[in-house]
């Protein structure tokens, strides 16, 4: 129906309001000629009937044209300027005020306002209150010269009710057209200003974590390295400083992947590509450098994942996902704590846990943990985030046809829980790719 009404009146990338709405007012004009000539030929108003024909023929080529050659603005003034002068004719043939030409004026001038631009408001509207004001002046100081064509009462009250219904049906199309444009329009807006508003706060987010998340390890590097550079320093002062600067450049490294991973998630399409992966096998070179940095902080790290498990995903966004929750519990688990990676059968879903035994997630924080809104917390050893690395796991997670959940108990710990679509059969990835509108 859609397409249908697009054809006709024109799609909104291809004519303005004003233009579709001239579309409207010519096909619902050659609807209410089809109408009105066989209707005033059966009250004997035969030369009005022919006059309709000829009108009928010229709305058709001023709709041809405008539509689909694009001469709306010629097409409005000539069909403006025709509408005018025929009406004028109809007026003397059909009765003068003893008809329903009134009625018919009123008409156009609700078709001049809503066809021509708002520029053009001062030369029509007073053509057409110069014409009724003419007309009814010239039939007043000249009695008989506009006749009575009706042939009896009857005749006359059938055609003022027809054309009053006419008119009435054609206003409530035209009204009900401009209205629903409206609220298109406006809903329009509002998304754009939603998309705004979003667009804004990306932007705002990420200067935010230039100016500061990134600028203060940056600036803390700097220190150490004028500090190796300048200063004679003992041989375990130097070793614990060079600990320190490695520590803190993973860190910086870290945080500026989470950072330029969201910024293209949020700026551009992200192209996802599911296939069948053996858990163990992807996420093996994870866990190998995170079960080091793991180390460094006294925590152990194990992992319960075998070869068996096997989850349909894309693999960079799935090792983010999984890289960012175990770094996640590292900062947030004191020295001596530890963090287990299991996965397990769910159903049709497989559930990738990452359990630690830190400082868990205060209760007021827990609703907004995914959020934007949440702020950068420091962790046990002092690390810093960028308060990307949850929300980056739920976007991630949610693109691959996952979801996330998590448990959390105050000093006690936190488990967080991915679950993942587990392996189908070659012939039923297609299906489902197709379905959630990824690739290979």
């Amino acid at each position: 129906m859609t397409r249908f009404r697009d054809y006709l009146i024109g799609k909104k990338d291809a004519f303005t309001l004003e233009g579709r709405i001239f579309h409207s007012v010519c096909l619902v004009a050659l609807m209410g000629l089809l109408a009105c000539i066989p209707f005033n030929a059966s009250l004997g108003l035969t030369g009005l009937s022919i006059l309709m024909c000829g009108l009928l023929v010229v709305v058709l080529i001023i709709y041809y044209f405008s539509r689909f050659r694009h001469r709306t603005s010629v097409g409005i003034v000539i069909l403006l300027l025709m509408n005018n002068t025929l009406l004028m004719v109809n007026y003397y043939y059909n009765s003068g005020i003893n008809g329903p030409s009134s009625v018919v004026f009123a008409l156009s001038f609700l078709i001049t306002v809503s066809i021509v631009p708002k520029r053009h408001f001062w030369i029509w509207l007073p053509v057409n209150i110069v014409i009724v004001l003419g007309l009814l002046f010239f039939e007043f100081n000249t009695p008989g010269a506009v006749k009575n064509t009706y042939p009896d009462a009857e005749s006359k009250f059938i055609d003022i009710a027809f054309t009053y219904l006419l008119c009435v049906a054609i206003i409530l199309l035209i009204t009900s057209f401009i209205r629903n444009s409206y609220y298109s329009e406006r809903e329009a807006t509002a998304q754009k200003n939603l998309a705004l508003e979003i667009s804004n706060n990306t932007k705002n987010k990420l200067l935010s974590i230039l100016a500061h998340d990134l600028k203060e390890p940056l600036v803390s590097i700097q220190g150490y390295l004028e500090l190796l550079t300048e200063y004679k320093l003992e041989e375990s002062e130097r070793l614990n400083m060079e600990k320190q600067l490695l520590s803190r450049t993973k860190d910086t490294a870290f945080m500026l992947s989470n950072v330029l991973s969201w910024t293209k998630s949020q700026m551009d399409a992200v192209q996802i590509s599911l296939t069948s992966l053996p858990l163990k096998q992807t996420l093996a070179s994870t866990l190998d450098v995170l079960e080091a940095i793991a180390k460094e902080k006294g925590i152990e790290l194990q992992s319960d994942i075998t070869d068996e498990h096997c989850v349909l995903g894309d693999p960079d966004m799935l090792q983010l996902v999984v890289r960012n929750l175990i770094t996640n519990a590292i900062k947030f688990t004191f020295p001596g704590g530890d963090i287990t990676v299991s996965a397990q059968k769910d159903g049709t879903n497989c559930l990738i846990k990452v359990k630690d035994t830190g400082s868990g997630i205060p209760a007021a924080q827990q609703p907004s943990i995914f959020s934007p809104a949440l702020k950068p917390t420091f962790g046990t050893g002092n690390e810093r985030g960028a308060g990307l690395g949850l929300m980056l796991c739920k976007e991630f997670t949610e693109l691959q046809g996952g979801s996330i959940s998590f448990e959390s108990e105050l000093n006690v710990g936190s488990t967080f829980m991915v679950s993942m679509p587990l392996c189908v059969p070659s012939d039923q990835e297609k299906s489902i790719r197709e379905k959630k509108g990824v690739s290979f």
